[in-house]
Protein backbone atom coordinates (compact mmCIF):
# COMPACT_ATOMS: atom_id res chain seq x y z
CA UNK A 1 0.00 0.00 0.00
CA UNK A 2 1.45 3.49 -0.85
CA UNK A 3 1.82 6.58 1.90
CA UNK A 4 -0.90 8.43 0.34
CA UNK A 5 -3.43 5.92 0.53
CA UNK A 6 -2.22 4.99 3.96
CA UNK A 7 -2.13 8.49 5.12
CA UNK A 8 -5.96 8.95 4.18
CA UNK A 9 -6.79 5.62 6.04
CA UNK A 10 -5.42 7.49 9.06
CA UNK A 11 -7.08 10.84 8.80
CA UNK A 12 -10.24 9.31 8.37
CA UNK A 13 -10.24 7.74 11.94
CA UNK A 14 -8.50 10.97 13.68
CA UNK A 15 -4.20 10.19 13.08
CA UNK A 16 -2.55 13.31 11.80
CA UNK A 17 0.68 12.74 13.89
CA UNK A 18 3.79 12.16 11.80
CA UNK A 19 4.91 9.67 14.65
CA UNK A 20 2.29 7.76 15.26
CA UNK A 21 1.91 7.08 10.96
CA UNK A 22 6.00 6.62 11.08
CA UNK A 23 5.34 3.39 13.79
CA UNK A 24 1.95 2.33 11.57
CA UNK A 25 4.19 1.93 8.96
CA UNK A 26 6.39 -0.29 10.44
CA UNK A 27 4.24 -2.71 12.22
CA UNK A 28 2.97 -2.52 8.27
CA UNK A 29 6.05 -3.86 7.25
CA UNK A 30 6.68 -6.22 9.92
CA UNK A 31 3.23 -7.59 9.16
CA UNK A 32 4.44 -8.69 5.94
CA UNK A 33 7.15 -11.10 7.55
CA UNK A 34 5.73 -12.01 10.79
CA UNK A 35 1.54 -11.80 10.21
CA UNK A 36 1.47 -14.39 7.50
CA UNK A 37 -1.37 -17.33 7.36
CA UNK A 38 -4.58 -14.32 8.88
CA UNK A 39 -7.43 -14.87 7.60
CA UNK A 40 -9.87 -12.84 6.32
CA UNK A 41 -7.72 -9.65 5.91
CA UNK A 42 -6.78 -7.14 3.16
CA UNK A 43 -4.48 -4.63 2.78
CA UNK A 44 -6.91 -1.93 3.83
CA UNK A 45 -8.11 -3.63 6.79
CA UNK A 46 -4.33 -4.18 8.37
CA UNK A 47 -3.65 -0.98 7.43
CA UNK A 48 -6.31 0.01 9.45
CA UNK A 49 -5.35 -2.65 12.32
CA UNK A 50 -1.59 -1.01 12.04
CA UNK A 51 -2.84 2.67 12.35
CA UNK A 52 -4.90 1.17 15.65
CA UNK A 53 -1.98 -0.48 17.36
CA UNK A 54 0.22 2.57 16.83
CA UNK A 55 -2.09 4.80 18.31
CA UNK A 56 -2.81 2.74 21.12
CA UNK A 57 1.44 2.47 21.96
CA UNK A 58 1.35 5.90 22.17
CA UNK A 59 -2.37 6.34 23.75
CA UNK A 60 -3.79 8.23 20.89
CA UNK A 61 -7.52 8.14 21.16
CA UNK A 62 -9.09 7.48 17.66
CA UNK A 63 -12.33 6.44 16.19
CA UNK A 64 -12.53 2.54 16.97
CA UNK A 65 -16.11 2.14 15.40
CA UNK A 66 -15.22 4.21 12.35
CA UNK A 67 -11.93 2.36 12.28
CA UNK A 68 -13.61 -0.91 12.01
CA UNK A 69 -16.57 0.04 9.36
CA UNK A 70 -14.07 1.23 6.80
CA UNK A 71 -11.40 -1.68 7.26
CA UNK A 72 -14.18 -3.88 5.47
CA UNK A 73 -14.69 -6.75 8.45
CA UNK A 74 -17.00 -7.62 10.84
CA UNK A 75 -16.58 -6.24 14.49
CA UNK A 76 -15.56 -9.97 15.57
CA UNK A 77 -12.91 -10.56 12.63
CA UNK A 78 -11.76 -7.54 13.33
CA UNK A 79 -10.85 -7.69 16.89
CA UNK A 80 -9.27 -11.13 16.18
CA UNK A 81 -7.47 -10.28 13.83
CA UNK A 82 -6.12 -7.06 15.92
CA UNK A 83 -5.12 -9.26 18.52
CA UNK A 84 -3.41 -11.81 16.28
CA UNK A 85 -1.59 -9.03 14.86
CA UNK A 86 -0.82 -8.01 18.21
CA UNK A 87 0.30 -11.21 19.53
CA UNK A 88 2.55 -11.74 16.64
CA UNK A 89 4.11 -8.74 16.47
CA UNK A 90 5.08 -9.02 20.04
CA UNK A 91 2.88 -5.52 21.13
CA UNK A 92 0.59 -7.73 23.70
CA UNK A 93 1.56 -6.88 27.28
CA UNK A 94 1.62 -9.94 29.85
CA UNK A 95 -0.61 -9.89 32.21
CA UNK A 96 -0.55 -11.98 35.13
CA UNK A 97 -2.87 -14.69 36.07
CA UNK A 98 -4.87 -12.61 38.39
CA UNK A 99 -4.65 -9.38 36.50
CA UNK A 100 -6.43 -11.59 33.48
CA UNK A 101 -8.36 -13.03 36.16
CA UNK A 102 -9.89 -9.93 37.27
CA UNK A 103 -10.60 -8.41 33.62
CA UNK A 104 -12.43 -11.24 32.77
CA UNK A 105 -14.23 -12.00 36.54
CA UNK A 106 -12.59 -15.79 36.92
CA UNK A 107 -11.07 -14.90 40.39
CA UNK A 108 -12.13 -18.48 41.63
CA UNK A 109 -9.67 -20.19 38.97
CA UNK A 110 -6.63 -18.40 39.88
CA UNK A 111 -5.16 -21.17 41.90
CA UNK A 112 -6.25 -24.07 39.89
CA UNK A 113 -5.05 -22.33 36.80
CA UNK A 114 -1.16 -21.93 38.54
CA UNK A 115 -1.07 -25.03 39.71
CA UNK A 116 -1.79 -26.26 35.82
CA UNK A 117 0.76 -24.16 34.45
CA UNK A 118 3.31 -25.27 36.82
CA UNK A 119 2.72 -29.12 35.98
CA UNK A 120 2.46 -28.52 32.35
CA UNK A 121 6.24 -26.84 32.84
CA UNK A 122 7.40 -30.04 35.03
CA UNK A 123 6.16 -32.56 32.19
CA UNK A 124 8.20 -31.12 29.60
CA UNK A 125 11.75 -31.90 28.44
CA UNK A 126 14.19 -30.07 30.69
CA UNK A 127 15.44 -28.24 27.21
CA UNK A 128 12.20 -27.19 26.47
CA UNK A 129 11.60 -25.51 29.98
CA UNK A 130 14.55 -23.64 29.27
CA UNK A 131 12.83 -21.38 26.71
CA UNK A 132 9.59 -21.48 27.94
CA UNK A 133 7.96 -18.59 29.21
CA UNK A 134 4.78 -19.44 30.75
CA UNK A 135 4.07 -15.46 30.90
CA UNK A 136 2.96 -15.51 27.42
CA UNK A 137 -0.80 -14.52 26.97
CA UNK A 138 -1.37 -17.86 25.12
CA UNK A 139 -0.20 -20.00 28.17
CA UNK A 140 -1.72 -17.74 31.04
CA UNK A 141 -4.96 -17.34 29.29
CA UNK A 142 -5.23 -21.33 27.53
CA UNK A 143 -4.62 -21.69 31.65
CA UNK A 144 -7.41 -19.80 33.08
CA UNK A 145 -9.92 -20.79 30.49
CA UNK A 146 -9.36 -24.72 31.06
CA UNK A 147 -9.56 -24.09 34.69
CA UNK A 148 -12.74 -22.62 34.06
CA UNK A 149 -13.89 -25.70 32.39
CA UNK A 150 -12.88 -28.14 34.92
CA UNK A 151 -14.43 -25.77 38.00
CA UNK A 152 -17.49 -25.37 35.59
CA UNK A 153 -17.16 -21.32 36.05
CA UNK A 154 -19.11 -19.51 33.15
CA UNK A 155 -16.60 -17.24 31.03
CA UNK A 156 -16.45 -14.40 28.93
CA UNK A 157 -16.16 -15.39 25.26
CA UNK A 158 -13.39 -12.97 24.72
CA UNK A 159 -10.95 -14.50 27.20
CA UNK A 160 -10.37 -17.24 24.34
CA UNK A 161 -9.97 -14.41 21.62
CA UNK A 162 -7.58 -12.71 24.13
CA UNK A 163 -5.06 -15.25 23.58
CA UNK A 164 -3.90 -13.94 19.73
CA UNK A 165 -3.41 -17.14 18.82
CA UNK A 166 -5.06 -19.43 16.35
CA UNK A 167 -8.34 -21.26 17.54
CA UNK A 168 -6.70 -24.74 16.58
CA UNK A 169 -3.27 -23.84 18.52
CA UNK A 170 -5.19 -22.17 21.25
CA UNK A 171 -7.77 -25.61 21.94
CA UNK A 172 -4.94 -28.17 21.61
CA UNK A 173 -3.28 -26.19 24.57
CA UNK A 174 -6.62 -25.90 26.39
CA UNK A 175 -6.95 -29.75 25.93
CA UNK A 176 -3.56 -30.24 27.91
CA UNK A 177 -4.52 -27.86 30.61
CA UNK A 178 -8.06 -29.48 31.35
CA UNK A 179 -6.02 -33.15 31.77
CA UNK A 180 -4.04 -31.78 34.43
CA UNK A 181 -7.33 -29.73 35.77
CA UNK A 182 -8.94 -32.93 36.09
CA UNK A 183 -6.20 -34.32 38.20
CA UNK A 184 -6.10 -31.31 40.28
CA UNK A 185 -9.48 -31.36 40.71
CA UNK A 186 -9.61 -35.02 41.64
CA UNK A 187 -6.95 -34.76 44.17
CA UNK A 188 -8.43 -31.44 46.11
CA UNK A 189 -11.98 -33.70 46.20
CA UNK A 190 -10.62 -36.56 47.62
CA UNK A 191 -8.77 -34.46 50.49
CA UNK A 192 -11.07 -31.80 51.06
CA UNK A 193 -14.48 -30.21 49.81
CA UNK A 194 -14.36 -29.86 46.17
CA UNK A 195 -12.70 -26.51 45.35
CA UNK A 196 -15.49 -24.46 44.04
CA UNK A 197 -17.45 -25.36 47.20
CA UNK A 198 -14.45 -24.36 49.74
CA UNK A 199 -14.05 -21.30 48.32
CA UNK A 200 -17.53 -19.72 49.29
CA UNK A 201 -17.56 -17.50 52.43
CA UNK A 202 -18.87 -19.51 55.59
CA UNK A 203 -21.21 -18.17 57.34
CA UNK A 204 -20.54 -16.61 60.22
CA UNK A 205 -22.09 -17.59 64.01
CA UNK A 206 -24.32 -14.36 63.82
CA UNK A 207 -26.24 -15.44 60.24
CA UNK A 208 -26.72 -18.72 61.51
CA UNK A 209 -28.64 -17.91 64.23
CA UNK A 210 -30.62 -15.71 62.17
CA UNK A 211 -31.41 -18.11 59.73
CA UNK A 212 -32.27 -20.68 62.49
CA UNK A 213 -34.81 -18.04 64.10
CA UNK A 214 -36.28 -16.91 60.79
CA UNK A 215 -37.09 -21.52 60.31
CA UNK A 216 -38.95 -22.16 63.75
CA UNK A 217 -40.69 -18.36 63.66
CA UNK A 218 -43.63 -19.53 61.43
CA UNK A 219 -44.35 -21.86 63.84
CA UNK A 220 -45.66 -20.32 67.00
CA UNK A 221 -49.18 -17.94 66.37
CA UNK A 222 -48.69 -14.19 66.82
CA UNK A 223 -50.99 -14.23 69.81
CA UNK A 224 -51.93 -16.29 72.81
CA UNK A 225 -55.37 -17.21 74.28
CA UNK A 226 -55.20 -14.01 76.81
CA UNK A 227 -54.92 -12.24 73.86
CA UNK A 228 -51.82 -10.74 74.76
CA UNK A 229 -48.55 -10.78 72.12
CA UNK A 230 -46.92 -13.76 72.52
CA UNK A 231 -42.54 -13.48 72.64
CA UNK A 232 -41.29 -14.82 69.96
CA UNK A 233 -38.39 -17.40 69.28
CA UNK A 234 -36.04 -14.65 68.22
CA UNK A 235 -37.36 -12.75 71.06
CA UNK A 236 -36.56 -15.10 73.91
CA UNK A 237 -32.70 -15.72 72.18
CA UNK A 238 -32.37 -11.96 72.32
CA UNK A 239 -33.61 -11.80 75.71
CA UNK A 240 -31.64 -14.42 77.29
CA UNK A 241 -28.67 -13.99 75.53
CA UNK A 242 -28.95 -10.39 77.42
CA UNK A 243 -29.95 -11.51 80.74
CA UNK A 244 -26.47 -14.15 80.25
CA UNK A 245 -24.33 -10.65 79.83
CA UNK A 246 -25.43 -9.11 82.85
CA UNK A 247 -25.08 -12.41 84.43
CA UNK A 248 -21.86 -12.70 83.26
CA UNK A 249 -20.96 -8.87 84.52
CA UNK A 250 -22.29 -9.51 87.84
CA UNK A 251 -19.96 -12.50 88.05
CA UNK A 252 -16.92 -10.29 87.03
CA UNK A 253 -17.40 -7.55 89.03
CA UNK A 254 -17.88 -10.14 92.33
CA UNK A 255 -14.53 -11.80 91.02
CA UNK A 256 -12.61 -8.54 91.45
CA UNK A 257 -14.30 -6.76 94.68
CA UNK A 258 -13.01 -10.48 96.40
CA UNK A 259 -9.58 -10.20 94.86
CA UNK A 260 -9.32 -6.34 95.84
CA UNK A 261 -10.55 -6.90 99.74
CA UNK A 262 -7.98 -9.85 99.89
CA UNK A 263 -5.27 -7.66 98.45
CA UNK A 264 -5.82 -5.18 100.98
CA UNK A 265 -5.50 -7.67 103.41
CA UNK A 266 -2.65 -9.45 102.34
CA UNK A 267 -0.99 -5.35 102.93
CA UNK A 268 -2.25 -4.27 106.36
Amino acid sequence: MDKELFRKLASKIGITSLKILSQAEEYMRLSHLKCVGLGSVTATSKAIICLELAATAMKYPIDKEYAIKISGLSAKAYHSNLKAMECMLGLQSNLGLRDLAVQYGCLDAVNVASQMLQRYEDSLPAAQQQDLDLTKPLFTTAALHAACKCMKIRTDRKLASSSGAKKGIFDRLCTQFQKFGQEICTEASSTQEPIKTSQKRQKTLTEMLVIEDDDTDTCFPLNNNDGNQATSPKQVRIEKTEEEVTQNYEEWKRKILENALKAKAVDS
